[in-house]
């Protein structure tokens, strides 16, 4: 069994220097056989494999191969089920759909920005900011009692100059009368203009912006 010593040993000489200059290598089939066969070929005569070690080796190889299989057929399941769902996201382009979240989409007219109070409150703010992030209207609604809200936002800014149409976002910022803040939950109204992957993921794309599918309640 020298021969296989020698053999094993420059195999592994070799890998760990492979390993070090191009990081750690996963043993696939071709690998696994590769090394059966040079076992064969350098086995001492005298000595040779015993048939259960052989036979241990050709099972071990043959799960391998059924792993590999199996690994492969996974991953074409999961590829397929990613292609179903980004196709049946597809009738949404071109609607509108209502969404969890800050976003506010301005067209030629007043945007309307929906949200519900958790509690009622004596003073309620509502902020829209633009793409950059900068708030750019300040509206104050006074008091508003729990549940649903709505407020129109007539599209200009501060100085009351009109802005262009795109997407733009909104917060709310709540109190009662103690002060404490009062929970808001928004949503709103946009229209959906395609479709991108992201990371693997499909998401909707409105505007400048990309939403999770998961974040629509409604669409028209």
């Amino acid at each position: 069994m020298e021969s296989i010593t020698s053999t094993t040993s420059s195999s592994t000489t070799s890998g760990a220097t492979s390993s070090s200059a191009t990081g750690p290598k996963q043993l696939g089939q071709e690998d696994f056989l590769k090394l059966l066969v040079t076992q064969l070929k350098n086995q001492d005569p005298l000595k040779p494999i015993e048939n259960e070690a052989f036979i241990a080796q050709l099972a071990q190889f043959s799960q391998l191969e059924q792993s590999s299989k199996l690994a492969t057929l996974m991953q074409q399941n999961l590829d397929m089920q990613a292609a179903s769902y980004r196709l049946g996201l597809v009738p949404l382009v071109g609607h509108q759909v209502r969404i969890d979240g800050s976003l506010v989409e301005l067209g030629t007219g007043p945007a309307t920005m929906s949200y519900t109070l958790a509690g009622d409150a004596s003073s309620v703010q509502v902020a829209v900011f633009d793409s950059t992030g900068k708030a750019i209207r300040s509206l104050d609604m006074g008091a508003q009692a729990a549940g649903s809200q709505q407020v129109t936002w007539d599209g200009k800014d501060q100085n009351g100059q009109a802005m262009p149409a795109g997407t733009y976002q909104f917060s709310v910022t709540a109190k009662d009368l103690q002060g404490n803040t009062v929970g808001a939950t928004l949503s709103s109204l946009a229209t959906v203009s395609g479709l991108r992957v992201e990371n693997g993921v499909a998401m909707l794309v409105v505007g400048s912006h990309t939403v999770d599918p998961s974040s629509v309640v409604e669409f028209y």
